[in-house]
């Protein structure tokens, strides 16, 4: 057992077969918030917890300053500087699990209300997470971590010690993960979906973003639209097929009771850590071959596509100005640049923007320098973001926030919330746009944007097959 020179005990052991989605399930149990957060952007760590403890939840009227709320709530500046660990220690070691919604810069920004707000979900909702499970899959460990002292559930280092020791028992008793069911239901959800824009709109709404970069507007707009149809799956089904299929760099599941976010997200919004920032934008996509060949010359019209390469140069531009709000001058740099990620139906174009954050800044103040990300909203910013107000009819909520992990130390991990279902009752939303230009074909975007829900549709597609193959088992017993 080993403690820092802050109140936190740690041990470390060998996973044996088990894999992070195992241990989940098997702790998740009748939990109301939990999550697993895998592999998180450098195919390393994955994070699993359960809470029923402290809850923030901010929703949309409220009057406090909700980035001090936080501060309050959870950052701690004895946590920071951390010693008395190997190097390679999981960067995360507890803090806060959760999401902030598209709709959370409404409190920083005077963006116009114009879209139905139809899921009346938070604006931020994040669970304190004191327990921590961090899988290194490099060296084949598990770190159990244990926070303790005022205002955690564990008073003293010798209870966190017996606690350690617990949470190691969990791992060794650990069976291979079954996802809880719905299958007493018996039936399956309806296929047909709902759009927020058919094509016909969604044709007219690029014809009119066109418009606004003919006048000298904006350069580009992300534009989306939003597919749901029922399901009688969990999130656990889906999420369990959904890895299968298309695993992706900053997936996970988060868990609360109301509604759960199943995510495969590709994109690095923001990673923060002894004051080294990061941010990985994405403009740029093809879907994948049928075959090696196929595959090979999508991927070189993607590099060499002019308007992807304008595209991509205008929004690490943009992202490298948002670090520069909150790094030391002259820090920034792009350090991969255009480099080709592959996924089960789409490829990207992607690069990785570096920096050092500025003396009395922390992951909050970053957060806020480059929410919500420019790969999802265009350029500039604030006006893309009314012209998408003037033309989605939804609030966006939680697409193209971001959903992650925030240190007591201030030090996080977030996604992009792409790629992602959101599962409310029995029905699943999965949301997805394209980048517009002006010489943007309507047609090719709409399609591209189904083509990039298309996965997590799949997963809910294999799931689904799986509920009817048990119940015509089950149908000849």
């Amino acid at each position: 057992m080993m403690e820092t020179n802050r109140r936190m005990i740690w041990k470390k052991c060998s996973r044996g077969n088990v894999e992070a989605w195992d241990l989940y399930l098997n702790i998740k149990h009748d939990n109301l918030f939990s999550f697993i957060f895998e592999n998180t952007g450098n195919g390393r760590y994955s994070y699993v917890s359960c809470t029923n403890r402290e809850i923030l939840r901010i929703e949309k009227d409220e009057k406090e300053d909700p980035m001090e709320m936080i501060r309050k709530w959870l950052i701690n500046e004895e946590y920071k500087n951390l010693k008395g660990v190997p190097e390679n220690f999981p960067e995360w070691t507890g803090g806060a699990a959760g999401y902030f919604s598209y709709d959370f810069i409404r409190f920083y920004e005077s963006i116009p209300l114009h879209a139905e707000d139809d899921l009346g979900l938070p604006y931020v909702y994040m669970m304190k997470v004191e327990e921590v499970f961090a899988f290194d899959m490099y060296e084949n460990q598990v770190y159990f971590i244990v926070n303790y002292g005022e205002g955690c559930k564990i008073k003293n280092s010798e209870e966190a010690n017996w606690r350690v020791l617990e949470m190691e028992q969990v791992l060794k008793g650990c069976t291979p993960g079954i996802p809880r069911s719905n299958s007493y239901l018996h039936k399956k959800g309806n296929e047909e979906f709902s759009f927020s824009l058919n094509q016909h709109e969604f044709k007219e709404a690029v014809r009119k973003i066109r418009e606004y970069i003919a006048a000298g507007d904006v350069f580009q707009v992300n534009l989306s639209l939003r597919q749901n149809r029922t399901t009688f799956l969990t999130d656990e089904e889906i999420y369990h097929e959904l890895r299968l299929l298309n695993p992706s760099p900053y997936m996970g599941l988060f868990h609360f009771p109301e509604f759960q976010l199943i995510s495969a997200s590709p994109e690095l919004l923001l990673r923060v850590k002894d004051g080294k920032v990061s941010t990985r934008p994405i403009a740029g996509t093809r879907k994948r071959g049928q075959n090696e060949q196929e595959d090979l010359e999508l991927e070189l019209e993607l590099i060499e596509t002019e308007k992807e390469n304008a595209e991509h140069i205008m929004l690490v531009d943009l992202e490298r100005n948002d670090l520069g709000k909150v790094c030391e001058f002259g820090s920034v740099k792009v350090d991969e640049w255009m480099v080709i990620e592959k996924y089960s139906h789409v490829m990207h174009l992607v690069s990785n923007v570096v920096g050092q954050l500025r003396e009395g800044f922390d992951g909050l103040d970053a957060l806020m320098g480059v929410f919500p990300g420019g790969t999802i909203t265009g350029a500039p910013k604030i006006r893309t973001m009314e012209i998408i107000e003037e033309l989605e009819p939804l609030t966006r909520g939680p697409y193209t926030g971001s959903m992650g992990l925030l240190g007591f130390d201030g030090s996080g991990i977030f996604n992009i919330i792409i790629r992602t279902l959101i599962l409310q009752k029995n029905m699943a939303y999965v949301q997805a746009g394209a980048g517009i230009v002006i010489d943007s074909v309507p047609k090719a975007e709409y399609y591209e944007s189904l083509k990039k829900a298309e996965a997590l549709w799949r997963a809910v597609s294999l799931g689904e097959e799986k509920l009817s193959l048990v119940e015509r088992e089950e149908s000849l017993e």
